[in-house]
């Protein structure tokens, strides 16, 4: 397709922040959500006006062909080299993702996937936010935890985690959720996890599926001067990875994320669990998971914090080949936009880690189901 016009709009978010939306051609849309404050990688919203966007992106698109993956990654690189700095500062990663969404559909009449992969070899599984405690917006400093169903269907996996989450409402009695969809509670990490083993072993007498737990301990948020916050008690490094220890053992946790801060990362090797998951030790950035890839093998991933198409593709052939799982992460500020998923499975991610709350979030999960039953 000869790219003849592009339309520059801002629209709204899951959390009604500004948005960009981008429509090549007046028929191939794409948006993208973000992380505001907490993006510490690249800079979200850009240092120009949408006028001016629209203006430079017309002039600079206007009469080129995008009918592959690698016309997408060559005007990447155009935009790139205009924009000239380290973290998207002139035209940040909302516009720029929002841009690459379009201009996949565009290339794909409306089919991403196929221009991303045409033969992927498996749908993500899903791995599903269930609760958060000793939760505030503003420090982000809590603990997260995790249901993994064991299937081989993205389809039945979603309708389990769907199944035990809705159980999981009556017993928290709580409706307050974050962003994510985790229910905010005042309970200790303890009984939270009590909760999850007793309503995971009820829907496997059920349904026969059976679950693992996940934990995102959130250490570097949670860490200040060799001090290790978890609850109500402060901790040393010790102290802290034999509490870990003690919770990883007693409920069967396979999945533990971002577990040591980076001052203390050597000490990783003492803990033991099925995927060792960094997140904000990364923060979406290639250096930093070359750096620390040797002490996980596992990797979360969201695409604001990447910046573009072109750096997630070495993110995860990097992964791939030092035999890192991968999981995409939904953002805070959610669009309706679901291009997200066919990425998901084009770039062959292990996991996807999104919510069961807010629209947003449910339409990319059922475009991995459409995706799964049309392959």
């Amino acid at each position: 397709m000869k790219i003849k016009n592009v339309d520059v709009d801002m629209i709204s978010n899951s959390r009604n922040e500004s948005a960009f939306q981008v429509t090549i051609n007046g028929m191939y849309s794409g948006s993208a959500g973000a992380d505001g404050d907490l993006n510490r990688t690249v800079k979200e919203m850009p240092n120009v006006s949408v006028i001016f966007l629209n203006k430079i992106i017309n002039k600079g698109l206007y009469g080129l062909n995008v009918e592959s993956f690698k016309d997408v990654l060559e005007i990447e690189e155009l935009l790139l080299s205009y924009d000239g700095t380290k973290n998207l500062g002139k035209i940040g990663s909302k516009f720029l993702l929002a841009l690459e969404f379009a201009l996949l559909k565009a290339a794909g009449d409306n089919d991403a996937l196929k221009i991303i992969n045409k033969n992927p070899k498996k749908i993500p599984q899903h791995i599903c936010n269930c609760a958060v405690t000793n939760y505030t917006e503003k420090s982000r400093r809590f603990q997260e935890f995790y249901i993994l169903p064991k299937v081989k269907s993205f389809s039945d996996g979603f309708f389990a985690n769907s199944f035990v989450y809705g159980k999981l409402k009556n017993l928290i009695k709580n409706d307050e959720r974050t962003d994510e969809g985790s229910f905010i509670t005042g309970l200790k990490n303890e009984n939270v996890l009590a909760f999850l083993e007793k309503v995971t072993e009820e829907t496997t007498k059920k349904l026969g599926v059976e679950f693992s737990l996940g934990i995102n301990f959130n250490s570097e948020n949670t860490y200040s001067k060799g001090i290790y916050k978890l609850e109500n008690r402060k901790l040393k490094l010790n102290e802290f990875i034999e509490e870990l220890k003690k919770t990883i053992n007693k409920f069967d946790v396979d999945y533990i994320e971002d577990p040591i801060n980076s001052e203390d990362i050597a000490s990783i090797q003492k803990i033991k669990s099925s995927y060792i998951s960094g997140n904000r030790i990364f923060n979406g950035d290639f250096e930093n998971i070359k750096k620390y890839a040797k002490y996980f093998n596992c990797a979360v991933l969201k695409l604001n914090e990447v910046g573009c198409l072109g750096k997630l593709k070495k993110i995860t052939d990097f992964c791939k080949n030092n035999d890192i799982s991968l999981v995409l992460e939904q953002n805070l500020g959610e669009t309706s936009e679901t291009a997200i998923s066919e990425i998901a499975v084009g770039f062959e991610f292990d996991f996807v880690k999104f919510g069961l709350s807010g629209k947003e979030r449910i339409l990319k999960l059922y475009e991995l189901k459409r995706i799964e039953a049309e392959l």
